[in-house]
């Protein structure tokens, strides 16, 4: 009691850094996508107590009650069959799993990743392409791409179509929930809101390679107003993302800072994917790739 009050005027992102706890954020949500999945961890956690205090509660007092040292307790040696033992043996599990069942199916529709978010802010689309070993993100109602850095603004829903130019990789931003695959020759689709500004990160969750544990990025959620000073910020850098850098991009490379370019080959994410499809998965990218 006296921790939680404690820790009640503290921040979670307070919380987190103090504590080094970067893999336990999950908690500590920041968008309501997260905050679903909590709960619905937490209310599983509390559900299968009722499983796990009477098995373990019973089996302490089992042990204690029936010691060789007690001579009090009752000897019944013909005793074989209790109605209330059995429908609490059986009645129990019964209740949970159809409570678990019926949480699993209700939350499965809800926590669909492809299932828009509702907001008064119109949705943001973002292109997150995944190589080795880096996040390439395209914004491309704003015409600009950052490698290893996503910002948006508060209270502002983001639609993340993803891909693969090399092999497969999980995203993750762990404050806002739900993890995706991100696979090469496909599209996959995820939507994420942050309510409170913060510096959050992500990462790649499934094993790639040498680079793995480096293939992280940062996650700015920020004001509406620094939002669009981020974008010009990436429009200043006057660094188009045009064919010779991509092909630049796409080689193995571990550790990158994030780099900013100011425009974008318009088509590339869709070339990425069919580029896989048609069975042209070499890298670097492709000559078929051409200006116009």
């Amino acid at each position: 009691m006296l921790l939680t009050l404690m820790l009640a005027g503290c921040s979670a992102q307070w919380f987190v850094d103090t504590f080094y706890l970067n893999e336990l954020v999950t908690f500590f949500t920041a968008g309501p996508v997260a905050a679903y999945q909590r709960n619905v961890m937490l209310f599983t956690f509390t559900v299968m107590l009722f499983v796990l205090v009477p098995v373990v509660g019973f089996t302490l007092w089992f042990a204690w009650h029936y010691r060789a040292s007690n001579r009090h307790n009752t000897y019944t040696a013909n005793w074989y069959h209790s109605g209330l033992l059995e429908a609490f043996l059986w009645g129990g599990p019964t209740v949970i799993i159809v409570i678990l069942a019926v949480l699993t199916w209700v939350s499965t529709f809800d926590l669909d990743p492809y299932k828009p978010l509702e907001s008064e802010n119109p949705t943001i689309e973002v292109q997150a392409i995944a190589m080795d070993w880096k996040w390439l993100f395209i914004y491309p109602d704003y015409n600009i791409a950052v490698v290893n850095e996503i910002a948006l603004p508060v209270d502002t829903p983001l639609q993340i179509d993803l891909t693969s130019a090399s092999v497969m990789n999980a995203f993750m931003i762990p404050r806002l929930g739900s993890q995706i695959m991100a696979m090469s020759g496909m599209r996959t689709r995820l939507h994420l809101m942050a309510t409170e500004k913060g510096e959050y990160f992500g990462k790649n969750y499934q094993y790639s390679g040498d680079g793995f544990a480096g293939m992280n990025f940062q996650v700015h959620a920020v004001k509406p107003d620094a939002f669009d000073q981020w974008i010009e910020q990436a429009r200043a850098a006057s660094k188009p993302l045009d064919i010779a850098a991509y092909r630049e991009l796409v080689k193995p490379s571990k550790n990158v800072d994030p780099i900013y370019y100011s425009s974008v080959r318009d088509g590339l994410f869709d070339y990425v994917i069919k580029r896989f499809q048609e069975g042209d998965g070499s890298v670097p990218p492709p000559d078929r790739l051409t200006d116009r």
